[in-house]
Formats: C-alpha cells, sequence, structure tokens
C-alpha cells in the first residue's frame, strides 16, 4: 500500500516523539543520530547495482555514512542475516566500520514509489582500527531517487581502454543562468536486458549526470528523475533529479561509440539547467 507524504511523516513523528526539535524533514532526506548527536546529509544517494544490491550514503561536511543492503524490496534487512553489509562512518580522519559477528542493525525498506525509496535503520558496534566504537539510532531516509551503478571491478576493466570521444568530451551549460563549463567527464555503460549509458561531467561547483538507452537514436526525448532517460544535477550541497526537461540527441555513432546532443532541464529542488550541449564517448 502506498503511504501519502503525510502518513509517512506522521510515523516518522510517531517513531522520534519530536519532529520540531529533532528532525529536519526534507525532499528528499537522510538521517540519523550518531553517539546521540543528530547527522544530517547534505548529499545521499540510493545506488542499485547490476547484482542486486543497493548502497544508500549521505555526506555532511567531513561526515559521511553509508550501508548496503542484499536487494531493493520493501522489507526488514538485518546484519545478523548478513542481509546488511559493509557500514562505514567516516568523520575527518577516523573511519569506523561493520565487523561481522560484532555490528548490530537492521534496516527496514518501507516504501519503494515513483523511484524513490525510503526506510529507517539503526546500528550499533562499529568500530575504528583502534577498537573505538560508535553507533547509529533513530536513522531515516525519506524519498531517496533510485539510480543505476555498476560494480567497480567491471568499471576498471572499461577505464583500460578509453574512447577517444571521451578523451575529448566535453559538456557545458547554463545552472540558474550562470555558465557551468565541465573538467572531468565520464561515461559508463550498465544493464543487461536494457542496456543504458550514463554521462557524467563536473567541476569544482557541481555534477551533471544524464541516463540514456545505448541504442538511442537521434531525436528529442523527455527527461525525469528515473527511467531510460534521466537526469541529475549535484552540487555541493544537495543532489537532486530532473523534474521535466528535454533531451536532444543530434548524432550517435554505435561503432565508435560516440554521441552528441543537447540538453534542459528543471530538478526537482528548482535549479533551471538551460542551454546544455555535450559531446561524449563511451
Amino acid at each position: 500500500m502506498i503511504r501519502t507524504t503525510t502518513q509517512l511523516l506522521a510515523v516518522f513523528c510517531f517513531i522520534f516523539t519530536s519532529c520540531s526539535t529533532d528532525i529536519e524533514i526534507n525532499d528528499p532526506a537522510l538521517q540519523t543520530k550518531i553517539d546521540g548527536e543528530i547527522f544530517r546529509s547534505s548529499i545521499k544517494s540510493a545506488v542499485i547495482y547490476e547484482d542486486g544490491t543497493l548502497v544508500i550514503s549521505g555526506t555532511a561536511g567531513e561526515k559521511s555514512i553509508s550501508f548496503s543492503t542484499s536487494a531493493t524490496q520493501v522489507g526488514s534487512y538485518k546484519t545478523s542475516q548478513q542481509t546488511v553489509q559493509k557500514i562505514r562512518f567516516k568523520k575527518d580522519q577516523e573511519e569506523f566500520n561493520s565487523k561481522e559477528g560484532e555490528t548490530e542493525g537492521t534496516v527496514n525498506i518501507t516504501e519503494i514509489h515513483n523511484n524513490e525509496i525510503s526506510g529507517n535503520f539503526y546500528f550499533n558496534n562499529l568500530k575504528d582500527e583502534h577498537g573505538n566504537t560508535t553507533s547509529f539510532s533513530d536513522g531515516w531516509f525519506y524519498k531517496i531517487p533510485l539510480e543505476n551503478g555498476v560494480i567497480e571491478e567491471e568499471q576498471e576493466e572499461v577505464t583500460q581502454n578509453i574512447n577517444p570521444c571521451l578523451l575529448n568530451a566535453s559538456l557545458t551549460a547554463l545552472v540558474n543562468g550562470s555558465e557551468m563549463i565541465t573538467d572531468n567527464h565520464t561515461a559508463e555503460v550498465f544493464g543487461v536486458e536494457n542496456v543504458s549509458i550514463i554521462i557524467k561531467a563536473t567541476n569544482q561547483e557541481g555534477e551533471i549526470s544524464i541516463v540514456f538507452p545505448s541504442n538511442v537514436t537521434t531525436g528529442k526525448y523527455s527527461l525525469t528523475g528515473s527511467g531510460d532517460y534521466s537526469a541529475t544535477y549535484t552540487s555541493l550541497n544537495d543532489k537532486s533529479s530532473a523534474l521535466s526537461g528535454t533531451l536532444t540527441i543530434t548524432n550517435h555513432d554505435t561503432v565508435a561509440k560516440c554521441i552528441s546532443g543537447s540538453f534542459e532541464f528543471e530538478t526537482r529542488s528548482g535549479v533551471q539547467i538551460s542551454e546544455g550541449i555535450f559531446e561524449f564517448g563511451y
């Protein structure tokens, strides 16, 4: 059953007693208490890998957390059943990790709707290299957009033979009217039956990523926050998927694996991306 936003907020308030003092609801949001201190993530993501693993992560300043579940379905996942693994907390130069047989915790995925995921979690007894411990309590994530990812080992194989079109890749756009010229470019192919390509371009201020099918032909396509044609913009403070937009493919050479086109979209947080132009290899 799909819960409304009001119902979800009511559940969060009931669980955590006081929404006005401890919890700040954003859209999307990720929050927990780490040894009793509130951690509110400014950048958060939920990435599904080809083997079905889900990795949820969040960053706030010099702190970051991440954990993975063995599947992406509504239900409970437990460290005791090894369906929750790779729990990590980084703070400045310190790093705490889960230990098999010692760390205890649960992730409850309560809702997946419109390619967004919500739930709650807690973890006890993460350890650093010196045996110091830390714990997460009252953790929850709300309407984080789901993304596709590739396993690192596969990505390393791809980067051994870099496409010349990727070496000369470029992407420019206007972000709320200000010019964005990117200086770092990556492209990844993922999927088995429905193979897609994700291109990413970054500079010091942000990142633009665009997903489209690997067999896309010239033409215009609608961009959304998920699905076959999707886009996101990440700034230093937040990551937001496209609410609406357009992707225009002007050239796609599937033999040379070179693609070019233009794009524009508005994110869920209200950022306007316009006059986007790209030339990429993959």
